[in-house]
């Protein structure tokens, strides 16, 4: 058996995601991803035995990754806007530093690949900011009226539209625009 190199695995990841940001996941094929790679398709075969275990440990290895980028520099003893704001700002940098990986995170949770496994692992993602907004009700800061997931969903979806926007250059992101961006969405949810 041969012995799998991890950065062969790595530049393998790298191609997917270079392929599906431009084709989907389903324009993904194991023969394009070796071309991209530039490796033999039976040596991508050695790496993972499908399209399917690929797209698995691929979705395992980022959403790891972004969990820990989301959570960066927070502090749960701050106050609550302040908080919130790091944990804000971090899914923005993410979108837009690891457009590709949000994007197959995207595509990926509502692929048909998906597990109920990973699935479970995709909503525990939300707890953090869930965690917040429960903070926040529980101090009488946030709307109580509103449920968790619809303030969790105005925030990231406002959060995904300016990165991708930016991303696309159809919007110009600086620090002042940021810090008015953050405000709309707490202005949203506050009491």
């Amino acid at each position: 058996m041969r012995v799998k190199d991890s950065n062969k695995r790595a530049l393998i990841f790298d191609a997917s995601l270079v392929l599906m940001y431009r084709e989907g996941i389903a324009g993904l094929t194991m023969s394009k991803l070796a071309k991209k790679a530039g490796i033999a398709t039976g040596t991508l075969y050695i790496y993972f035995k499908n399209k399917e275990e690929l797209l698995h440990e691929l979705y395992v290895e980022l959403r790891h990754k972004s969990q820990q980028r989301f959570m960066k520099n927070y502090d749960s003893n701050e106050p609550l806007k302040i908080g919130l704001k790091k944990v804000w700002v971090n899914y923005l940098k993410h979108r837009i530093e690891h457009h590709k990986e949000s994007v197959f995170l995207e595509q990926y949770y509502r692929s048909p690949y998906i597990t109920p496994e990973h699935h479970k692992l995709a909503e525990q993602m939300k707890s953090p900011v869930h965690e917040l907004i429960r903070r926040g009700k529980r101090e009488m800061i946030i709307k109580n009226h509103v449920d968790d997931e619809m303030l969790f969903l105005a925030m990231i979806g406002f959060i995904r539209e300016l990165a991708d926007e930016t991303m696309s250059n159809v919007y110009e992101l600086n620090q002042q625009r940021i810090e008015q961006a953050f405000q709309l969405s707490w202005d949203m949810i506050k009491m």
